[in-house]
């Protein structure tokens, strides 16, 4: 039996109590402790539920067991990621068949799932829609940051593919020379982990972020690009980086959407 021990399930999704025959299992990260620029990202998961709720979704909700929100260790990532990492691990023991979806919080999630997911899907690519490239080695001396998960995760040699970075530091510029940049070179033969970062949205759309960047993309570019993407099997995905502190109605209404969104390509696959 599924024991979740860092979870508490509050205002969830589906009211479906059984994980074990769950197509999809969701897990909330409400954790901004690395955010450099405006927090509130905690506070995520709950908005885009709310949003959630709101949708025609069909009887999607029938399909999914909400595993509630990780009880995060505030100021210290690491321990939070290890709580995320053990959770997951928990659910995928339980139901193996099962697709983990994460609500963020920040960036630093997807680190969490990958840690797990691997343990039993080692030929797994990472595609990542973000307006920054979250390459850096350290941010101020931290190695976890979310602008460092990406290249955490390509140290560990996953391939990693960065769809949408408009700006980056020096450092992470010449660091995704070794990484891929173009939708045209993924590889569908191998189960993608895809993580949307909601900045990857321009501001325009998608205004509660704590990091905007001018100049990004639009729902119909999410729309072709999750057609291109799904070419391989979704085995996993996030969608982090809201902060409802900063907007609390278009912007997680947009992540509402792009969950949906991706549970439908999923389930077109099986």
């Amino acid at each position: 039996m599924t024991m979740l021990f860092h979870t508490e399930r509050l205002r969830l999704i589906s009211e479906n109590n059984s994980q074990k025959d769950a197509k999809y299992t969701i897990i909330g990260f409400p954790f901004d402790s690395t955010e450099t620029n405006t927090p509130g990202q905690r506070f995520g998961p709950s908005a885009i539920r709310d949003k959630f709720l709101t949708l025609e979704s069909g009887n999607m909700t029938t399909k999914i067991f909400d595993a509630g929100d990780i009880v995060p260790v505030h100021g210290n990532a690491g321990e939070s990621i290890k709580k995320l990492t053990e959770t997951i691990d928990d659910i995928l023991r339980e139901n193996p068949k099962t697709t983990p979806i994460l609500l963020g919080g920040e960036h630093t999630a997807t680190l969490g799932a990958i840690n797990s997911i691997k343990k039993t899907q080692p030929n797994i690519q990472v595609i990542s829609l973000d307006a920054h490239y979250d390459l850096k080695d350290d941010v101020q001396g931290e190695k976890i940051s979310h602008a460092t998960v990406m290249r955490k995760i390509a140290e560990q040699k996953i391939p990693v593919t960065i769809l949408g970075a408009r700006t980056g530091s020096e450092e992470e510029i010449r660091y995704a020379e070794r990484i891929n940049t173009s939708i045209t070179k993924i590889d569908p033969k191998i189960p993608v982990y895809l993580s949307i970062d909601i900045d990857f949205f321009d501001p325009s759309v998608a205004p509660g972020v704590g990091d905007p960047q001018s100049g990004g993309f639009f729902k119909e570019n999410f729309i072709q690009l999750l057609k291109d993407i799904s070419r391989a099997k979704i085995i996993g995905a996030d969608i982090v980086e809201t902060n409802p502190m900063i907007e609390n109605s278009i912007t997680p209404h947009l992540a509402a959407e792009c969950l949906l969104d991706i549970l439908k390509a999923i389930d077109i696959q099986n």
